[in-house]
């Protein structure tokens, strides 16, 4: 009741409300008004016409531009809700091939940089956590011992005993001097936190801002998604939200799998790219410099998508990873939603006899596109992709582990929301002793789970209609 009484009250309810009239109207229109005057269903056509060579000539990529000449096909509506998806530049978003010098965390940082991105950096120390709560007791632990600086950046910050205790901490540092401050999605925030949060966070000493609240004409697609979180000279990210099922507090849906990483050292490029979001959302304030964080010997590329255009590093880092494995390829994902590079990528190591290992859900949060998931899941399994479903609960880790070296803890899922339009933050580190732990939580996993059950012919069927309109999900 509490998050239905968010949502009445907050800035989401008017953005739905109008929407949903707009809906009634136009369907009333498209069935009462040609009756009436037949030059309306005329004009109409010219309308969707229109829109649709407008999509046609775009540069957005090719799946999109399918699934929104299908939506033409509804009157009126399909036209509208052409022009309201964000278009994607393809020559941006497009994934090249593997060619290049150097390794995989060199020609990235490379890329990264000409994008204006983090480059490579070293860590003295990354730890793994397989689970929310192994990480809760460290991060609650390094909240304490915070000397200078505590910034967070989430998608989703619910009250309860998780978001409790950090909050208690949060107002003592902040008391102390220290300088506190949090970023956190307004849509994602928009059933889980009164609308007047910023203010009850500033009574407590901790700044505040909210990334894209809400509003009427403004679309809900890009968001942001990180979850990340700097205390002094140390960063934690992966999938954790600041919520109770996120930590094993509360039962949701299962058993809640998830995983994150707590780099130590080398943390300068996170700093920065929390500032430059922070001075985006707040522009009087005055420029910060991040802190300098001392630099060790376990190399690691800090990642990150924005929502304001550019280069994808998510999606090339993902094909690199993909394509370049030899021997074993693992991936956890909670949403299975694939442009067609990264769809071929595993298909091809797959049928080139590389070990490519997939975990899903097997207890989904959104039915809807779970069914898009096991969809997509079928297609891998056909062409000799290893696919199970985590039977304890939901799996919300978003994780890749290659050939023993390589692992990718991130908030990025593999559908086209993450890779092409949310704001997503990761880092990719090169270092054998966290792959081997990662591969052994994967596949302590993996025992756990049970194969995709085939399913009926005509749930497949309209499982591939479905994926017509993935891109638009």
């Amino acid at each position: 009741m509490r998050k239905f009484g968010y949502f009445l009250r907050g800035r989401l309810f008017p953005c739905a409300l109008l929407f949903a009239l707009i809906a009634g109207g136009t369907v009333a229109l498209a069935i009462l008004l040609p009756r009436l005057l037949a030059p309306v269903a005329v004009l109409e056509r010219a309308f969707s016409l229109a829109v649709g060579l407008y999509v046609a000539a775009g540069r957005d990529l090719a799946e999109r531009k399918i699934s929104k000449l299908v939506l033409l096909f509804l009157p009126w509506m399909g036209a509208i809700l052409c022009l309201f998806f964000r278009t994607e530049d393809a020559e941006l978003a497009k994934i090249s091939d593997n060619r290049g010098h150097g390794t995989l965390l060199s020609r990235l940082s490379c890329l990264s940089r000409s994008a204006g991105g983090a480059v490579m950096s070293g860590a003295e120390r990354v730890e793994y956590f397989p689970v929310g709560s192994e990480m809760e007791t460290r991060f609650l632990k390094d909240l304490s011992a915070a000397k200078e600086r505590v910034f967070l950046e989430a998608y989703i910050i619910a009250r309860g005993e998780f978001w409790d205790n950090i909050l208690a901490v949060l107002t003592e540092k902040a008391a102390e001097g220290l300088d506190v401050r949090v970023i956190f999605d307004g849509f994602g925030c928009s059933v889980t936190l009164p609308k007047d949060y910023p203010s009850e966070l500033a009574r407590a000493g901790i700044r505040s801002a909210v990334f894209r609240p809400p509003k009427v004409g403004r679309g809900f697609s890009r968001r942001d998604h990180r979850k990340l979180f700097l205390i002094d000279g140390v960063a934690y990210t992966g999938g954790l939200n600041l919520a109770d099922e996120y930590v094993g507090k509360k039962i949701r849906f299962g058993h809640w799998k998830d995983t994150a990483v707590r780099i130590e050292g080398g943390v300068t490029p996170f700093y920065e790219r929390f500032l430059r979001t922070w001075y985006a959302l707040c522009p009087r304030d005055s420029v910060l410099a991040p802190i300098e964080s001392g630099r060790g010997g376990v190399p690691f590329l800090p990642l990150f998508d924005g929502t304001d255009g550019g280069i994808r590093l998510f999606a090339r880092a993902l094909f690199l990873l993909i394509a370049g494995a030899g021997e074993r390829c693992y991936l956890f994902t909670p949403y299975l939603s694939l442009p067609r590079e990264l769809l071929s990528a595993l298909k091809y190591a797959a049928l080139a006899g590389v070990d490519v290992k997939l975990m899903i859900p097997h207890i989904p949060d959104k039915k809807a596109v779970f069914f898009l998931t096991r969809t997509y899941a079928d297609e891998l399994v056909r062409c000799g992709v290893d696919v199970r479903e985590y039977t304890p609960g939901f799996l919300h880790a978003k994780e890749i582990v290659a050939d023993g070296k390589y692992t990718l803890v991130s908030s990025c899922n593999l559908d086209f929301r993450s890779l092409y339009l949310q704001a997503e933050c990761g880092a990719l580190v090169e270092s054998e002793p966290l792959a081997r732990e990662a591969e052994r939580d994967f596949l302590a996993c993996w025992q756990q789970g049970a194969p995709c059950k085939r399913r009926r012919a005509f749930v497949r069927a309209l499982g591939r209609l479905c994926m017509l309109f993935a891109p638009l999900t």
